[in-house]
């Protein structure tokens, strides 16, 4: 009786570990939202100085925590996982038409179990696509929304009219109109909204990934559930020919409104993909949301 009864006790057990385990909500705290704001900065002017032409990526490196479901859906999934693909590999920018414009429609493709409907959008200043001598400008928005397994959805959109990239004679200025980042979790509740621009102009140098980096410029980060914004400076920031962010620098600033008004903020990129945040001294190792090794 007793080995009959083994592997539904060993099932139930590694369920209520899963289910116990973790109490931080991946994706929600205040250092995840400023690393993935920067992220989502560093990856879309990666993708707007290749012009839609750079190897496709995943829009993100990791779900949201809402979109895991109850914890004893998230036990279940550890216990019995499902097999899904990852299609949002495959969409890539439409070629360039008469009015200078290349889309990218996500079409309902899939990331492990949440689907991904909408476009990111690049509209060039010349009708060809391109962008080859001073003056020369491509904007890039995006209206696109994740949608889990379980229900809840991550919408990304461009209110301000997204992000702008200018050509110079060093290479290139950097600006974000705005560009907002909403999860509502199953239930309908509003977990976060972190909305992004830049409050001086991002100067950068270099036109590719082997010499690209910002000198200088700022952006604000406005946490609107939260109830605060930093503001972070820009140093430094350098990119490697083989990842679509900045591999090393610094960003500094400081916080206004919530908990931690007046106190000091920065985010020190320590490799591809990674960067630690620190908030009044207390730093946290986050993963940057569009970031990877190519």
């Amino acid at each position: 009786m007793m080995l009959r009864q083994g592997p539904r006790a060993i099932v139930l057990s590694v369920m209520m570990v899963t289910a116990a385990a973790g109490c931080r909500k991946r994706g929600e705290d205040e250092a995840d939202q400023i690393g993935a704001s920067v992220g989502e900065a560093m990856s879309s002017l990666d993708e707007s100085v290749a012009g839609g032409a750079a190897t496709a990526m995943l829009p993100y490196r990791r779900m949201p925590d809402a979109f895991r479901g109850s914890p004893w859906q998230r036990a279940m999934d550890a216990v019995i996982p499902s097999a899904y693909a990852a299609t949002c590999w495959e969409p890539t920018f439409s070629p360039c038409n008469a009015s200078g414009v290349r889309t990218k429609d996500f079409g309902d493709c899939t990331i492990g179990a949440a689907t991904l409907a909408g476009t990111v959008t690049l509209t060039f200043s010349r009708p060809a696509c391109v962008v080859l001598t001073a003056g020369d400008a491509v904007t890039r928005t995006a209206d696109f929304t994740l949608t889990g397994l379980y229900g809840g959805t991550l919408e990304v959109w461009s209110p301000g009219g997204g992000q702008t990239l200018t050509k110079t004679a060093a290479g290139f200025d950097y600006s974000v109109g705005g560009m907002e980042r909403i999860l509502t979790g199953p239930g309908g509740r509003t977990l976060f909204d972190v909305a992004t621009r830049t409050t001086a102009p991002i100067v950068v140098t270099g036109s590719s990934r082997a010499d690209l980096e910002i000198v200088s410029g700022s952006f604000e980060i406005d946490h609107k559930v939260a109830g605060y914004k930093v503001t972070l400076t820009a140093a430094n920031l350098a990119w490697t020919s083989n990842c679509n962010c900045a591999s090393s620098g610094t960003l500094s600033g400081s916080v206004t409104g919530g908990k931690h008004d007046g106190k000091s903020a920065s985010v020190t990129i320590t490799s591809c993909g990674a960067a630690d945040v620190t908030i009044d001294g207390e730093t946290e190792t986050v993963s940057l949301d569009r970031c990877m090794t190519m």
